[in-house]
């Protein structure tokens, strides 16, 4: 009888854990930012805590909203307590297809994935193997996984020989066959591992178009392959994006989905005053004709804003945006108060904001950058653009909000992400602009088509990591 009893008070206890677990689990994923109390509540019961974390991983596809934040947390719980039981796990739930991983990872994906992965990574390198070459895996998810596993070769715990076997293979073995993000992973492992014995292989990669040069060109993997070897870092890489992940509190504080907002100054008046910013200096100074234009489009300058920078003119803009004048005096007397409050850090309501006329909300940037002390080389032109970003941010039914959130996610803040949006938006305007006489696009504009396809198929492909590197 004693030991049946004893057998019953351990299930109990078991029972009890588990509900606890998973009411900490709950906490997690409830409410809105970051969950700094039950992130502490499962750092207390980290040993408790793993194996109810990896059963609900388990069950990840058909995770309700409120598990699939908690997973997003706990994914990084995972990293930062080096949980190497955890390896093969993430590493299946990685294989799975962008639709299943995305409403879980989000900005993770390309921000903290592969740190987390060299955390606990285990010792073999076939589960991340595995993620790289599974085809019908996120893209990016796929990059990432090749940037842990340099992380890891880099920290000696994968022979440098095994690494560049594999990444030699990859060549003949990794689809698809055509442009994918997988593909610039595959690069930036090569390059951070210093191979250069495999130059050859990633000119050809180059050439045969599986890499987007909108991301990057060749010369920028030379840059990058040549700075590993000479013991420097590359001035693309992000502060500390290729070490082991930290302190889960710590880390995504910094994100600015989780920061708090920022206290804002007034001037005596009433009216918002942005705090002091250090002017930003001409960036279109001594850039040639052939060099990549400093707008972060991935065009040359004189195929991008070498015009812009010459003369002040109205500009043409997409169908959904109108058009300004460069000759009407910003005018903010007649502005609603409430409006007045514009920063590219916070969102403005969608509905105020659309309720204004073009020419108020470019104003309203205007002004922003003047009392930031913010110099531009182009004041209006800089506007907008971000009243473009801005508007198709306020319009729901467009992908330009998920898009933003996503950058945020990455690392940007968000006046970073407009602009990272603008750059795109740019490179389209100009595309339309130039092909104004196009018989072919009055054709489709005639027709129906819808001319911003382009630019949303574009934006889709932007990442915080490719414009720092246009940037």
């Amino acid at each position: 009888m004693t030991s049946d009893a004893n057998t019953a008070d351990s299930h109990h206890a078991r029972e009890s854990d588990d509900g606890k677990m998973a009411q900490i689990l709950d906490q997690l994923g409830s409410g809105e930012g970051l969950p700094v109390d039950a992130i502490r509540a499962a750092n207390a019961d980290r040993a408790a805590m793993v194996p109810v974390i990896l059963r609900a991983f388990d069950d990840a596809a058909t995770a309700g909203r409120s598990l699939q934040n908690a997973l997003f947390f706990a994914f990084h719980l995972l990293g930062q307590w080096r949980e190497k039981s955890a390896y093969r796990p993430l590493a299946a739930f990685l294989r799975r297809p962008t639709e299943e991983i995305e409403p879980i990872l989000s900005g993770a994906t390309t921000a903290t994935a592969h740190r987390v992965m060299a955390s606990i990574f285990d010792g073999d390198p076939n589960a991340l193997y595995e993620v790289i070459l599974e085809p019908r895996a996120d893209e990016f998810v796929r990059a990432r996984m090749c940037a842990a596993l340099a992380m890891v070769t880099v920290r000696g715990e994968l022979p440098r020989e095994e690494a560049a076997r594999f990444l030699q293979s990859c060549f003949d073995r990794l689809e698809p066959r055509e442009e994918c993000y997988v593909w610039d992973g595959w690069q930036g492992a090569i390059a951070m591992l210093g191979l250069s014995e495999l130059k050859p292989l990633v000119k050809q990669a180059f050439e045969r178009g599986f890499i987007d040069p909108g991301w990057l060109g060749f010369e920028d993997f030379e840059e990058d392959l040549q700075c590993v070897i000479d013991g420097e870092v590359p001035p693309s890489w992000a502060k500390d994006e290729f070490e082991l992940l930290g302190d889960t509190i710590e880390e995504l504080s910094s994100w600015h989905a989780f920061a708090p907002k920022r206290e804002q100054a007034r001037r005596p008046d009433g009216v918002w005053r942005p705090q002091p910013a250090t002017p930003v200096p001409d960036k279109f100074k001594n850039v040639g004709r052939n060099d990549r234009c400093p707008c972060g489009s991935g065009k040359k300058f004189k195929k991008c804003c070498l015009d812009s920078t010459r003369q002040d003119r109205p500009v043409s803009v997409s169908p959904k945006i109108e058009t300004w004048s460069p000759d009407i005096e910003p005018d903010f007397d007649q502005l609603d108060e409430t409006i007045l409050d514009y920063d590219p850090l916070e969102d403005p309501d969608p509905e105020q904001w659309l309720m204004m006329d073009e020419l108020q909300r470019i104003d309203l940037v205007m002004e922003y950058h003047q009392v930031a002390g913010i110099s531009l080389p182009n004041e209006k032109l800089h506007a907008t653009l971000h009243v473009i970003v801005e508007n198709q941010i306020a319009d729901e039914g467009l992908p330009v909000r998920r898009k933003l959130e996503q950058l945020m996610l990455e690392g940007l803040d968000r006046h970073d992400a407009i602009h990272a949006i603008g750059s795109v938006a740019a490179a389209h305007i100009y595309d339309l602009l130039r092909a104004a006489d196009d018989v072919g696009l009055q054709d489709k504009l005639n027709s129906g088509e819808d001319p911003n396809e382009p630019y949303f198929a574009e934006l889709e492909c932007l990442t915080a990591k490719s414009w720092r590197r246009s940037a």
